[in-house]
């Protein structure tokens, strides 16, 4: 099923993550049950107890979670980013993603807008914006050192500089005027002679070296709970 822009409202394969969340969630709080049940009932009884909790909590995510954030909440996500408050990326040339976020090339400059959501206490939710933008140095530079000190406040927010891309939250990120937002920070870039790159080569040069190191700290923190056929239920640690 897609909206009119395009984007799939329930995106492909979407219900494995959940039916994972709710095998791995309904087993945890199942186990819990029949233990707890243990004091006054059988060992089978108890165990019965545990399977129709876990069976329950499966249901549960996959019948109320997955529907409300996987289609209604998602859909109002669409609507908003297909409304006029985006026009100006979308009459820039800049294509939103099926993971609801904007890319595309400006001023030569291969750029990201993500929506994004923050709870703050007491329940109010803040909606905002991050934009990066990819750039790369010219040959011989210290680019971590460099990176560290280009680092601060700039007239359109604070940027910030790591892995050759520079990200920042617009100062009127409540309404943030894109042209004006995007306009700064390409000056802010091309005033620094830090030249533009395309994604595919900020992929093959940063991006593949940087995940890789992204997945093995994520690897360190795995710890397998159970694993029987298909199912493999992990546990990733917080990070500290």
């Amino acid at each position: 099923m897609n909206d009119t822009s395009g984007v799939p409202i329930i995106r492909k394969g979407t219900y494995k993550a959940y039916l994972r969340n709710g095998v791995f969630w309904g087993l945890i709080i199942g186990v819990l049950f029949f233990l707890l049940s243990l004091t006054d009932n059988s060992a089978v009884k108890s165990l019965w107890i545990g399977f129709w909790v876990w069976v329950c909590i499966i249901v549960l995510i996959m019948g109320v979670g997955f529907p409300s954030e996987e289609y209604i909440r998602r859909k109002k996500k669409i609507r908003k980013l297909t409304s006029p408050q985006y026009s100006f990326l979308r009459e820039n040339g800049f294509v939103l993603h099926q993971d609801l976020y904007f890319e595309g090339v400006y001023h030569g400059y291969s750029i990201r807008v993500t929506p994004m959501r923050k709870w703050l206490k007491p329940n109010r939710e803040v909606e905002y914006v991050f934009i990066e933008a990819l750039y790369e140095f010219q040959d011989g530079e210290n680019s971590r050192e460099r990176e560290m000190n280009l680092c601060g406040e700039y007239f359109v927010g604070r940027l910030m500089f790591a892995h050759h891309c520079a990200g920042f939250v617009p100062k009127d990120w409540e309404q943030p005027d894109f042209k004006e937002n995007l306009d700064g920070l390409v000056n802010i870039l091309k005033r620094e002679n830090l030249a533009p790159i395309s994604k595919d080569e900020w992929e093959g040069r940063f991006g593949k070296k940087l995940k890789e190191e992204r997945m093995n700290e994520e690897k360190s923190r795995t710890k397998q709970i159970l694993k029987i056929g298909p199912i493999d239920l992990k546990y990733i640690k917080p990070k500290k």
